[in-house]
């Protein structure tokens, strides 16, 4: 932990110092001296980051690999979270995770129009403070992961046949299906990558888990879409030591099965709409009942596998609705999200958020943000009743609530094209003993303090997303 908070101390320190520089040379008088000429001969104009990014020699070879149909990104997000308050013990975690993609052009590459390759793999390491110090299932850190490592999490090919748009391969679920810009503003697990529910409750594969799928999405209009999607669902490939390179074909213990359509319209006032439903044939495991049909929190038995088809509805809707200048990025955009368990019992059975994120805060800070989000997520009757059960067996009494309420407020700090530092604090209010059985009453309510650091390499070297 100290190695790696020197290390972020230094990268912070040194973004800070570039950036900071960066604007005093930009806004420094100048002089009628001849320009100063770059390599090229060509005068030297913008801050010290422009000049970075036109001169310095990954990113020169980004762009021209990007201009020959290769276009190559990486990044690094990392999650610091403290809770001086609340939870079963005071603590400090650390997650982070890094990865690396390739977009391949076929059509500048080899002359196959319209078709792309999309290749990605990426590592997730660290421990989860939800885990470890407060009991709650619901991680504070976006990055964190059960089962840390590389991996291969998208290996797969897309082809345009007009408005009908083709890809097949490894991907997934979560890449395609239910996304949102907005999703990601926050480091709060109940919004990034996917809002919380179909996960857990249906077992939809998520970043940086892959599986063979296919998808065909639809333009009905220029703002109006509808997708399909088959996902194989196997719990396997995701264990330790499989790197996402098991590549064995539709030989897990059920089918995804998903479903999408939406409006998006990227005028003055951006807005996206968006309503599906996640089919799983893998009924899951029982909350409760254990293979005999006891209660396993009782007899100490696994739970039961359940027949079944668990399914999932979902809706989503993002709109900006305040922008003064159409040519500026300042807005205010606000967005809620549903989801609702309709098919076999699980562990959730309705999640819930709402929030805003604006865009341009102070002067001169118009990529600055300011997110807030707030959640309920309402756990099943089976569910609390197994984790009562389990409280009764250490020696406990009550029962756990239903509702976990989580909000998050943050400030997301442009320091340098790429950079992005999010302070946040969260507040968890009843959260849940998943992670915590044997405590023997409810789990004070817990505020976490954290720190989001976002580095995206193709913008930080070259300037382009």
């Amino acid at each position: 932990m100290p190695r790696f908070l020197t290390t972020a101390a230094a990268m912070l320190a040194a973004t800070a110092s570039t950036a900071a520089y960066a604007q005093i040379s930009s806004s420094a008088p100048t002089t009628a001296k001849s320009p100063r000429l770059d390599a090229d001969g060509e005068p030297v104009t913008g801050g010290v980051m422009s000049r970075f990014q036109k001169n310095n020699p990954l990113g020169n070879v980004l762009r021209d690999l990007r201009e020959k149909g290769i276009k190559l990104d990486g990044a690094y997000v990392g999650n610091l979270a403290a809770n001086p308050v609340g939870g079963v013990s005071h603590g400090f975690a650390e997650s982070h995770w890094i990865d690396f993609s390739a977009d391949l052009d076929l059509d500048k590459l080899i002359g196959l129009p319209d078709t792309h390759i999309y290749a990605r793999g990426a590592d997730f390491e660290g421990d989860s403070l939800g885990k470890t110090n407060i009991g709650s299932s619901i991680s504070f850190q976006q990055t964190w992961r059960p089962v840390p490592g590389w991996r291969l999490t998208q290996l797969d090919i897309e082809h345009q046949f007009g408005r009908l748009k083709v890809i097949a391969g490894r991907s997934a679920l979560n890449t395609y299906f239910g996304a949102s810009p907005l999703n990601c503003v926050f480091m709060s697990n109940t919004a990034c990558l996917t809002a919380y529910g179909p996960i857990t409750a249906i077992g939809i594969t998520a970043f940086p888990n892959s599986s063979w799928m296919s998808l065909a999405h639809y333009k009905i209009s220029k703002t109006v879409y509808a997708q399909v999607g088959v996902f194989d669902y196997n719990n396997d490939l995701n264990l330790a030591g499989k790197a996402g390179t098991d590549f064995s074909f539709f030989k897990g213990s059920g089918t995804l099965i998903a479903a999408e359509t939406g409006y998006e319209n990227n005028d003055r006032y951006p807005r996206r709409y968006r309503i599906g439903i996640d089919i799983n044939t893998d009924g899951g495991t029982s909350p409760l009942y254990d293979k005999n049909g006891n209660p396993a929190g009782i007899s100490g038995l696994a739970r039961a596998t359940q027949t079944g088809t668990r399914v999932g509805i979902y809706a989503l809707a993002d709109q900006t609705i305040l922008r003064p200048d159409p040519k500026s990025p300042r807005n205010l955009a606000v967005f809620g999200r549903v989801f609702y368990n309709a098919g076999a019992t699980s562990t959730i059975d309705w999640f819930a958020s709402a929030g805003f994120v604006k865009t341009g805060t102070f002067k001169g800070r118009d990529n600055d943000t300011i997110g807030f989000i707030v959640s309920n997520t309402h756990f099943s009757d089976d569910e609390v009743e197994y984790l009562r059960e389990l409280r009764a067996k250490a020696g406990g009494s009550g029962t756990p609530h239903r509702n976990e309420i989580i909000g998050e407020v943050n400030y997301g700090f442009a320091a340098a094209p790429g950079v992005r530092l999010l302070p946040n604090v969260q507040y968890d209010i009843n959260p849940d003993p998943i992670y915590a059985t044997k405590y023997r009453k409810d789990i004070p309510s817990a505020i976490v303090v954290g720190l989001r650091i976002d580095v995206r390499f193709a913008q930080l070297l070259t300037g382009s997303k």
